[in-house]
């Protein structure tokens, strides 16, 4: 349930019209079965950790990719989520890799 839930809500808040701008460097979700796919943590039953692209290296990108990805600030991009995400989900962790981040997403039992 809880990955049902995760997916939908990043849905909603990546491919928002209007986004916050920390949010702007990550590509806009296509295919939301094929690029989220939370994983749920060994440690924890109520956390699970999604894997998001940034924009040029999205799944089927088209067109060229930019030199180098765009920037990113792990803190400004947790605060935007924990801000647009729905009551019951908050992000605890992000981390760059470069060309994707990793966000830890924790659900608070209501």
């Amino acid at each position: 349930m809880l990955d049902r839930e995760i997916v939908a809500a990043l849905v909603e808040v990546l491919n928002a019209p209007t986004r916050p701008p920390a949010l702007w460097p990550l590509a806009f979700i296509k295919y939301p079965g094929r690029e989220l796919q939370p994983q749920a943590n060994p440690d924890s039953t109520a956390t699970a950790t999604v894997t998001l692209a940034l924009y040029g290296w999205e799944y089927k990108h088209r067109g060229p990719r930019p030199k180098t990805p765009p920037p990113i600030d792990p803190a400004a991009v947790q605060a935007a989520l924990n801000a647009a995400l729905p009551d019951g989900l908050s992000v605890i962790a992000v981390q760059d890799h470069g060309t994707k981040i990793s966000i830890k997403i924790k659900e608070e039992f209501r």
